[in-house]
């Protein structure tokens, strides 16, 4: 009985381990392509912080119940790239229809050096 369990588990454990595996990351939705767009046009062409090499951040944001952008975090090491972001983003109304309330997106933004 003890060898059936052991062996079960080994089983339960090794398809679960093939199944995650083989997950793959969706598509992008036509929403989070809209999103983007618009967040791009939000925080503008030129970006008036000194970079010395081209910085890529994932920024982390959810939409309130007024469709208005609150950004959770910036993954950056030039803070003052981030505080603009920020700056920038929080509380900025979208027009995205179909976004849902509360959930949690992730961009990428890349700046590059002048």
């Amino acid at each position: 009985m003890k060898k059936l369990k052991s062996i079960i588990a080994i089983i339960a454990i090794s398809l679960a381990t093939t199944f995650s595996a083989t997950a793959s990351e969706k598509e992008p939705s036509k929403i989070t392509k809209e999103l983007r767009t618009e967040i791009v046009e939000l925080l503008g062409n030129r970006i008036p912080v000194e970079i010395t090499k081209t910085e890529k951040v994932a920024v982390s944001f959810m939409i309130n119940n007024e469709n208005e952008i609150i950004v959770i975090s910036v993954d950056s090491d030039v803070a003052d790239f981030s505080s603009y972001i920020k700056k920038k983003l929080n509380y900025k109304k979208i027009t995205v229809k179909g976004t849902i309330k509360g959930e949690i997106y992730k961009i990428p933004v890349t700046a590059n050096t002048k």
